[in-house]
């Protein structure tokens, strides 16, 4: 005789399912509204964006406001400034996250633990506490109004150090030492053995890294005074600030072209960024 309860758990597990995928659509939906929202606004005259009720598509169809905002603007000039500032800050802390996560994941030297655990105790400082002293030393060092503020002082992150060494952990011990028998230099068993087997790491790292310079708004407001030297986010803000109201279709463009490149790079490490997240890191 067929028992009923394995045709029930079923029935069961298909409903909460249902019931699961509906309310993730529904929420997804949400979420892409304003974003939809966004870029229709970006092809729409100002008067058709302010009226009431408002358009799902656009009812006069245009790139003026594209046009305006690339070539009476400095949104081009700030789209290049940010793109530096992300590309290089990427560069630096990819390179010197992993390399000084490979030192304290795989040498043993006096006070590793404790220099270890006063680099992660820098997380911990607020950055608006930083702030006044970091400024202060950029102003000794001739930095105010260029970018290697936002680059060269987050160079050491923290957070990249730590996120690093725990994945430096899953490399076999094994493997660096046939390198070394194979007469390999410290840097060689670095470069040709340990980046190549945390590489999914590595994207993950270079996609948080370059959203976050990206997004920055504090330190650039704080170190930068020029529109020539503006990022991307501090000209949408001064966009936003002067006449908002009749800006405000400039302002849609300018967000919608913000989004892009973060939007192609997550695509691009989308498979090393789940990669990352998913793989299990090794304690000591």
């Amino acid at each position: 005789m067929i028992s009923a309860a394995p045709v029930a758990n079923k029935s069961t597990q298909r409903l909460v399912l249902t019931v699961l995928y509906a309310v993730l659509i529904v929420a997804a939906i949400l979420s892409l509204i304003p974003f939809y929202w966004m870029i229709m606004s970006s092809f729409k005259p100002l008067n058709d964006i302010l009226t009431i009720p408002v358009w799902v598509v656009p009812q006069h169809f245009t790139l003026d406001n594209y046009s305006i905002l690339l070539t009476q603007t400095l949104f081009l000039r700030s789209m290049l400034n940010t793109l530096v500032v992300a590309l290089s800050s990427v560069a630096l802390q990819v390179f010197l996250c992993s390399l000084a996560g490979f030192a304290f994941a795989k040498y043993r030297f006096r006070g590793r633990n404790l220099l270890f655990t006063l680099v992660l105790g820098t997380v911990m400082i607020p950055v608006s506490v930083q702030l006044v002293p970091n400024y202060l030393l950029m102003a000794k060092l001739g930095w105010l109004n260029t970018l290697l503020p936002l680059i060269i002082p987050t160079a050491g992150n923290a957070f990249g150090i730590f996120w690093m060494r725990q994945y430096m952990y899953s490399v076999p011990d094994e493997l660096l030492d046939a390198g070394r028998l194979d007469g390999s230099s410290e840097f060689g068993l670095y470069w040709r053995i340990v980046i190549p087997v945390v590489r999914p790491a590595l994207g993950a790292l270079a996609l948080f890294v370059f959203t976050t310079s990206w997004n920055d708004f504090l330190l650039p407001l704080v170190y930068l005074r020029s529109q020539e030297t503006f990022t991307v986010q501090l000209m949408i803000d001064s966009i936003f600030r002067v006449r908002f109201q009749q800006n405000f279709h400039l302002l849609m463009s300018a967000s919608v072209l913000a989004i892009i490149p973060m939007t192609v790079l997550f695509f691009t490490l989308q498979r090393q960024f789940i990669a990352g997240l998913t793989m299990g890191s090794v304690k000591e």
